[in-house]
């Protein structure tokens, strides 16, 4: 009998679509600095490849920082007037969902597919994610791995955070498939024998073509 493969998601990008210039623009406007200025603070060059886990977000991503302590960190660094409330929903306020794979995930979890998240994200960013479709609650919250969490405290690609996801998963590398946006993401899961989907968003048929991936990776749903 052939052993359904585990599927290991990225969050933002794939499953929930982000545009994080709303939040730039919304602190541009505040601050009274441009939006590439806000951008260059927040995530050094790191935005430029979609990796946003650079500058003075980083330490929030990696659980070193709470929220409080980001938000203070930003309001000095612009120059902020915004309240605490006002700066979380302008630093939230940018995700859609990806229908197309949520539907597949939905689909999967119900076919008994073992699935996964492992996230760059920050709980700010992973609080507005899951309230808009609770992973979770389907999954398992043990099953969602961010970079901000204890047992994780390491940036895509390294090999550690792969390493913490599988063994949350309680699964070995050649049985899993890994979904990123990021294309050396991808590349690095496979280099630990993990098989690797890269998620081009700049195809219009992105979710299609992700979907077909998995199917040609043996999802049968």
């Amino acid at each position: 009998m052939t052993t359904k493969p585990t599927i290991i998601w990225d969050a933002g990008g794939v499953i929930y679509a982000f545009d994080q210039s709303r939040t730039d623009r919304k602190l541009s406007a505040n601050s009274g600095k441009t939006v590439k200025e806000i951008s260059t603070v927040l995530f050094g060059s790191s935005a430029g490849g979609r990796e946003y886990n650079a500058g003075l977000v980083e330490p929030f991503n990696l659980g070193k920082i709470d929220s409080n302590a980001f938000y203070d960190t930003v309001r000095n660094a612009l120059g902020l007037t915004m309240t605490f409330d006002e700066f979380h929903d302008a630093w939230t306020d940018i995700f859609t969902l990806n229908k197309g794979i949520v539907s597949f995930i939905q689909d999967a979890h119900r076919a008994g597919y073992k699935q996964g998240v492992l996230s760059s994200t920050n709980p700010m960013h992973w609080g507005k994610m899951n309230s808009m479709f609770d992973l979770e609650a389907l999954l398992g919250k043990d099953r969602v791995v961010c970079t901000y969490h204890p047992d994780a405290g390491q940036k895509k690609p390294h090999p550690a955070l792969f390493e913490t996801t599988l063994r949350r998963l309680q699964a070995t590398a050649p049985e899993c498939i890994y979904v990123d946006d990021v294309k050396q993401y991808a590349d690095a899961a496979e280099k630990l024998g993990i098989k690797g989907v890269h998620v081009d968003i700049t195809q219009q048929d992105f979710q299609e073509k992700c979907i077909a991936d998995l199917r040609r990776l043996g999802v049968t749903i």
